[in-house]
């Protein structure tokens, strides 16, 4: 890891993917405060989630072509600009007009939009800078960028939020992804990928299609492991600060507490999963991470205080993301880097339409019947992602294509 990290253009990229982070976070407890505290609905929550998300699955078709086709790293720099003004706009508007869900919606799939098209290049960037022996590397270290600011935008930003208001949180919101823009420009960095040439999207895309249809196993495990993703980014971000203010009755401290535990264990596991890996192998270390994944996340709300969630949060959060940093080092060596953003593309409209049900099905569920059943949905998802390894596992084409 050290060796990446002497990557002038990494390091840079690595520091700004964290400010940027940090930056989501901020956002993300302060809208989600702003609407249950104005609203008292978890389903209205769980609509804004979703139009948060449809953006990316509206334009998820071309983005993978855009990300393949353009400088990466000024690509990251312009959606770091794009979210800092739609922020800035949102702060003046909440300032002068106040609170309304007729705002809101607008700003959400706007902010939407920005985050869909940051993520899937950040990867591809990633993949563009080091070498294919760093690839394990790299992703311990992305997903440790994504953790740390995970952790650091939903604890600090959930005691912003409690002590000053949501408002304050969104002014440092805005100054993250200012900052995040500010790092990653300064990065050398001189695009290496030659995909350039003029053609369509439908042959673009057919690229991607072609290629998931040759590795059946790719698109297997992309279609089921995608759901560990779908239960972070869809259900529990409804349901985390649900738990929270009507359970614990802690409010958004107690959701930074528990967010900031789950971006803790996500932490570590940044650390702990190369040994863990080198000890068991990649097929045991899934099926244990999504197994211990799954119950945590079950039994995270049937807990006595918050802080005994907090701890379950933590296991979550330590095997859902050593899960993931397994998945896209799988991704990333099957996955040839010229067509990586439209075979991204293709999971990506999968993921969104998967998230955007997954929100507005956890808020239905949580308002229509309790938080405990609302948990048992999100659950679900880890053992569906459990049953997909377990099926490539036993049916010889996929595990020879994706375990060599």
């Amino acid at each position: 890891m050290l060796k990446i990290l002497s990557n002038r253009t990494f390091l840079l990229f690595f520091i700004g993917n964290i400010i940027s982070l940090i930056g989501f976070g901020f956002n993300l407890i302060a809208v989600s405060w702003l609407v249950l505290e104005e609203t008292n609905s978890e389903f209205a929550l769980g609509k804004i989630m979703a139009v948060a998300t449809m953006p990316g699955l509206l334009l998820a078709l071309i983005a993978g072509i855009i990300i393949d086709k353009v400088n990466r790293k000024w690509l990251l720099v312009n959606l770091d600009i794009f979210r800092l003004v739609v922020v800035s706009v949102f702060i003046y508007l909440l300032n002068t007009d106040g609170f309304s869900l007729s705002i809101l919606y607008p700003v959400a799939m706007l902010m939407g939009l920005g985050n869909s098209l940051f993520w899937p290049t950040a990867q591809a960037f990633v993949q563009e800078l080091v070498d294919d022996e760093d690839y394990f590397s790299a992703n311990a270290l992305l997903s440790a960028s994504y953790q740390v600011g995970s952790l650091l935008g939903a604890g600090v930003g959930g005691f912003i939020v409690h002590f000053y208001g949501p408002i304050s949180a969104l002014y440092f919101n805005a100054l993250a992804y200012f900052v995040s823009g500010v790092f990653i420009a300064l990065a050398p960095f001189t695009s290496k990928h030659s995909d350039k040439d003029s053609e369509g999207i439908l042959i673009a895309l057919s690229k991607g299609f072609i290629f998931l249809k040759d590795k059946t196993g790719v698109l297997f495990l992309g279609l089921t492991t995608i759901l560990s993703d779908i239960a972070i980014w869809g259900a529990l971000s409804v349901l985390t600060i649900t738990i929270s203010k009507e359970i614990f009755l802690k409010g958004s401290w107690g959701y930074g507490l528990m967010d900031g535990m789950y971006g803790f264990g996500a932490l570590l596991s940044t650390v702990a999963i190369a040994k863990t890996v080198a000890i068991i192998g990649r097929k045991k270390a899934l099926l244990l991470c999504y197994s211990v994944a799954g119950i945590c996340c079950f039994i995270s709300p049937l807990t006595s205080t918050i802080y005994l969630a907090g701890v379950a949060y933590f296991f979550m959060g330590l095997h859902n993301n050593a899960a993931r940093i397994i998945i896209r080092t799988l991704f990333m060596e099957i996955i040839p880097n010229r067509i990586m953003g439209r075979v991204q593309t293709i999971f990506g409209v999968y993921t969104r339409i998967m998230m955007l049900s997954s929100a507005l099905m956890a808020g239905y569920i949580t308002e229509q019947y309790d938080p405990f059943t609302g948990m048992g949905f999100a659950s679900a998802h880890y053992a569906l992602a459990l049953i997909g390894i377990i099926i490539i596992i036993k049916i010889h084409k996929f595990k020879n294509e994706i375990f060599k």
